[in-house]
């Protein structure tokens, strides 16, 4: 990683992107982007059987890319708070936009607590 993706990583992390453009890029773009990876990725492993190489690779993949999507998240969402914090407009943009993050991260832990 170059020092130019640490400087926007930092910067995400702060919030200093201001709140419309973390909300809008990094979070609903970002995530878009990686669950067009995703959600593919996590189809083919379904179907492979895991006593095939194909099966493991696709799944030690989709695993990556989930571990990848956990921290990207992490950041984009810490950022999103922080954004909101500074957020100089109506206050009801704040307060939707803390509230839909919180809301996407209680919806995974329920997904992935029921199975």
């Amino acid at each position: 990683m170059g020092a130019n993706e640490r400087r926007m990583i930092i910067k995400l992390w702060r919030g200093q992107y201001g709140l419309v453009k973390t909300w809008w890029l990094f979070g609903v773009l970002g995530t878009a982007l990686l669950n067009l990876v995703s959600a593919p990725l996590n189809a083919a492993a379904a179907v492979h059987p895991m006593d095939e190489i194909d099966g493991i690779m696709l799944t030690l993949a989709a695993l990556l890319v989930a571990a990848f999507g956990l921290c990207y998240g992490f950041v984009a969402s810490v950022g999103i708070v922080r954004a909101a914090q500074t957020f100089r407009g109506e206050r009801v943009w704040s307060w939707l936009a803390v509230t839909a993050t919180a809301t996407a991260w209680l919806g995974g832990a329920v997904y992935v607590a029921l199975g």
